[in-house]
């Protein structure tokens, strides 16, 4: 049975896993063009110029939206009740095959034959050099905190709903704690703040994705009202999560909010957009936003050594990263043909 397709009028929370993967694919290229933004300095820009770098800049927010869908993906496959064993090795095969295949060349360069760090290459290939702190020779915090997060959440599933009646309390309660120990770690424990801080808050945003995944699944409609006020904070919340020099526990907070209501903009948004077809190709991308996220992140770290890196535009960073968006299609084959008899599973995306 084919999917019902949502009229460009309806207001319904189905509508984010419809359009997932469109949502999906324009926030990977958003976190793109986010990392070559950082070549700008948006407090000389003026006009167009400076609206157009606080908008690129403001793709920290992306992250969030991909946590959020992760969540809502995640209800949908533990509602299935899985063996356990077969829901981690599909998760851990997902995420690690695509970025062992992209890391690997790149570590027995950087760690092997330049540097000799052999510690440094197992850390980081195993994806623990961020919860060590050492940014070298890259720091890929996102896959890191990925697996946490997948590793944690039937637990986090069945704390959220084991009984629906109160599946909103205890997840707003949940939320609430992760917010005062990242506040109180940036006003006590600054060190240990600056370590987790960009795993902290996309927690809570994983959490609420993880409750979200019942009022998905349902197909429940929402008010306009309630549109209207996430195109509000998304909007508002450009200013604040678009300037560099803003930071600290306030601004990640402020920035998951503003992804989270980003999130029902861009559903909404594809919802109107899907009649013009956008949506198609924006699924493109969203199929291969993990291997984007891991090969670009490579590429970054590559330009940021060569002699481009120092001051140029952005557009030299776009083509600088051309073969590396291709390498990511490569690395999401590659993956394909190698879990060719696994099921489909909801993958995890960047």
């Amino acid at each position: 049975m084919t999917e019902r397709r949502l009229d460009s009028g309806e207001l319904n929370f189905s509508s984010l896993s419809k359009y997932r993967n469109a949502i999906y694919g324009l926030c990977a290229i958003w976190i793109v063009f986010f990392h070559g933004s950082e070549t700008f300095n948006i407090n000389e820009c003026e006009g167009i110029r400076m609206t157009l770098g606080l908008i690129l800049r403001t793709g920290n927010c992306a992250v969030d939206v991909f946590m959020l869908l992760s969540g809502i993906g995640l209800y949908f496959s533990l509602s299935k009740k899985p063996k356990l064993s077969t829901f981690y090795w599909r998760r851990l095969t997902r995420i690690y095959l695509p970025y062992l295949v992209l890391i690997v060349p790149y570590l027995i360069y950087t760690c092997i034959i330049a540097e000799q760090h052999i510690d440094r290459f197992f850390k980081t290939a195993l994806a623990i050099n961020y919860w060590l702190g050492d940014d070298e020779p890259i720091v890929l915090w996102y896959i890191s905190a990925v697996i946490v997060f997948y590793l944690i959440s039937p637990l986090l599933f069945k704390a959220i709903h084991y009984q629906e009646k109160n599946a909103l309390l205890r997840t707003i309660l949940m939320v609430a704690a992760v917010g005062v120990i990242t506040i109180v770690l940036y006003h006590r424990f600054n060190a240990l703040y600056y370590l987790l801080d960009k795993a902290l808050t996309r927690l809570a945003v994983f959490i609420i994705g993880i409750y979200m995944g019942r009022t998905v699944k349902q197909k429940r409609h929402f008010s306009p009202l309630f549109l209207i006020i996430c195109v509000m904070i998304a909007a508002l919340g450009v200013p604040v999560c678009g300037v560099p020099e803003v930071h600290g526990a306030y601004y990640r907070l402020s920035c998951s909010i503003v992804g989270v209501a980003l999130t029902f903009v861009f559903a909404q948004s594809f919802v109107t957009l899907s009649k013009w077809k956008i949506d198609k190709l924006f699924n493109f991308f969203g199929a291969f936003s993990l291997e984007i996220y891991i090969a670009t992140s490579i590429g970054r770290k590559i330009y940021e050594k060569t002699s481009w890196g120092a001051g140029h535009g952005l557009y030299k960073y776009l083509i600088f990263s051309l073969p590396f968006m291709l390498m990511a299609y490569l690395a999401y084959l590659i993956q394909k043909l190698l879990l060719r008899k696994q099921k489909p599973t909801e993958a995890p995306k960047i």
